[in-house]
């Protein structure tokens, strides 16, 4: 039995559709845009604690950015704001600890077991 030409020309059209449709299943549901309901942050800053310093002492975000602070010091530090804010609690060596900053302003912290350890986060 032989086929007629528009039968063959047809297989390629309905192979290329469903192949576009399994490759969009097998890759799953497609990230949100941003500002889509997206609940993670747009940028992080990271202020690593080292020789019983922040650094860098002070760094500049936007509303909605987190500071991740590092320690890499062989004692337990904290990140705690002057005001009422954010307390870390103890960061032990190789631990971290993460604050996400919702308004504007200028945030001065310290360590709460070393008196010289202070740090400052702008949010604009």
């Amino acid at each position: 039995m032989r086929r007629s030409p528009a039968r063959t020309l047809s297989r390629p059209f309905i192979a290329l559709p469903a192949a576009l449709a399994l490759g969009a299943l097998l890759a799953g549901p497609a990230a949100p845009a941003a500002g889509a309901g997206s609940t993670a942050t747009e940028t992080e800053a990271t202020v690593v604690i080292e020789g019983y310093e922040f650094v860098p002492a002070s760094v500049t975000i936007h509303v909605g950015d987190s500071v991740r602070w590092v320690n890499k010091d062989n004692d337990e530090h904290t990140t705690t704001s002057d005001e009422p804010g954010w307390d870390s609690g103890l960061i032990a060596p190789g631990g971290d600890f993460t604050q996400v900053f919702t308004a504007p302003g200028t945030f001065s912290y310290h360590c709460d077991l070393h008196s010289t350890l202070t740090g400052k986060v702008v949010v604009e």
